[in-house]
Order: C-alpha cells, then sequence, then structure tokens
C-alpha cells in the first residue's frame, strides 16, 4: 500500500465532503467515503485510514526521539531527569532518564525492554525509526529493577550483562510503575514472579528505607515476601476473588512513607 502523509486534518476534510454529498443525496456514506478517498489520490477510505495511523505513529515517534535528546542533553549537563511518554498508536508509554553519573536509558515498562542512551557520558545511536512504513524501536537489551540495583542484559558490547548502583532507581520504579499497563501489574503482582523470601539482608534493606524491624518481621511472619522488582513487600499470592481490591492489598509499605 502507497503512503501518502495523511494527518488528521485531511481526514476531517474527506469526512466533511462526504457528508455534504450524503446530504445533497448523493448515496451510501460508506460509499461516498471511498468516493471523496479516490478523489483525493487514496485507493479506498481504509487507504485513507492507514495513512492516518502512520502519521500519527510517525509523529509519535518523533516526539520520543525528542525526548531522548532531551534526556541526553540533561545528563550532559549532569541533572537527573525522569520523563514518561505518552501512549500512542505506535507504543505504550515509555520511561527514560538520565543518572546524573554518565548515563541514560530508555526503557520500556511491561517487556522490560532497555536501549542505552547514554554511557559513561558518550552517545549511543538512538534506535527510534520514525519512517511512517517502517515504524519501530531498536531496543539492545532487557532489564530489571533488583533493590538499589539497575541489572542489564544488552548486546551492545560496551555494556554486557551487569548490576548497576547510584542510579536513582526510587524514582525510576515510580515512573515505570505509573507507566505500566494494568495487565502487567496485574501479572506481577498476582505472580510474584520476583518474589524471594525475606532473609536478615532484604530485613537491614528495609529497615534503612524507614521499615521498622519489628513490622518486617511481623509481616514475614504473615507470608509476605521481597520483591526486588518493586523494593517492597508484598503479601501472600492473592485469589481471583482479591483482583477487585488488588491495588490496596498487592503491598504494605511503612507509615512514614504513606502519600
Amino acid at each position: 500500500m502507497r503512503y501518502i502523509a495523511t494527518p488528521d486534518e485531511v481526514v476531517e476534510r474527506l469526512k466533511k465532503q462526504a457528508k455534504k454529498l450524503q446530504r445533497s443525496g448523493g448515496g451510501k456514506h460508506s460509499e461516498l467515503l471511498n468516493r471523496v478517498a479516490k478523489q483525493a489520490g487514496y485507493d479506498h477510505w481504509h487507504h485513507v485510514v492507514k495513512c492516518n495511523e502512520n502519521a500519527s505513529a510517525a509523529s509519535q515517534m518523533r516526539t520520543i526521539r525528542v525526548e531522548c535528546e532531551a534526556i541526553v542533553a540533561a545528563e550532559l549537563r549532569g541533572d537527573v531527569k525522569i520523563v514518561v511518554t505518552k501512549p500512542g498508536p505506535a507504543c505504550p508509554p515509555f520511561v527514560l532518564f538520565s543518572t546524573g553519573i554518565g548515563d541514560a536509558w530508555l526503557l520500556e515498562p511491561d517487556e522490560q525492554l532497555a536501549m542505552c542512551l547514554l554511557w559513561h557520558g558518550e552517545r549511543e545511536v538512538i534506535g527510534v525509526s520514525e519512517d511512517p512504513e517502517r515504524i519501530e524501536v531498536a531496543w539492545d537489551g532487557g532489564y530489571e529493577l533488583l533493590g538499589d540495583f539497575f541489572h542489564v542484559e544488552t548486546n551492545n558490547p560496551k555494556i554486557g550483562e551487569r548490576a548497576i548502583a547510584g542510579y536513582p532507581l526510587d524514582a525510576v520504579r515510580k515512573a515505570l510503575d505509573g507507566a505500566q499497563s494494568t495487565l502487567s501489574k496485574m501479572a506481577s503482582v498476582i505472580g510474584q514472579y520476583d518474589a524471594l523470601e525475606i532473609d536478615d539482608q532484604v530485613v537491614a534493606q528495609m529497615v534503612k528505607k524507614g521499615w521498622s524491624e519489628d513490622e518486617v518481621l511481623k509481616l514475614k511472619a504473615e507470608g509476605y515476601r521481597y520483591s526486588p522488582g518493586r523494593d517492597s513487600l508484598l503479601g501472600p499470592i492473592i485469589s481471583s476473588e482479591d483482583i477487585e481490591d488488588l491495588d490496596e492489598t498487592a503491598s504494605r509499605r511503612p507509615a512514614n512513607h504513606a502519600k
């Protein structure tokens, strides 16, 4: 199918033309849409719709590329910045962040995909295509947030697989949680894929973050486990009857951390 640049204004103009013809007794609305589409150089109305979708997706990808450049610029200034992009026809929301220590990343929350934008102060290729006929992000790795560490496994030979400390992970974790789809949140909480038993190291880590030792040990006795990805304690795996109360019962935070 040929691609024709088709912004929303063109779609609305063609729709108005079809409605005007219909009011004049020109025929069925679907037939008139095809007629005005062909008169404008398209194969049919579906061709208009697909070209418009591609144009909207390409616009979203251009926005993401601009955000990538902004995150790189922030890191080169030594600033810590975290951005969540808006969802659109091309992709769900992404999370971008600069670290203040020379690195910057683009992350996909649901599939946990990663692309390094800046590594140790050196720019990496921003693999975001904005060609309407080939819209894609060239992810080159995956990531996990494991407590205070950003664990990444990437095809980039300069990075490879490693656990990195010193990133602003509390804020990144919050951004990822906000950008993640409801389905992914439910799957991660219900399945507790990364949940670990609470041991002495977990107790010590949670105490550092403001929990009381007695509270952590009490939750351990109640069957709670530690999620490195969420850096929090999760209650016992919930059943289907509990899904309605998922947001209220999935995790517990210390009282002095309540928002």
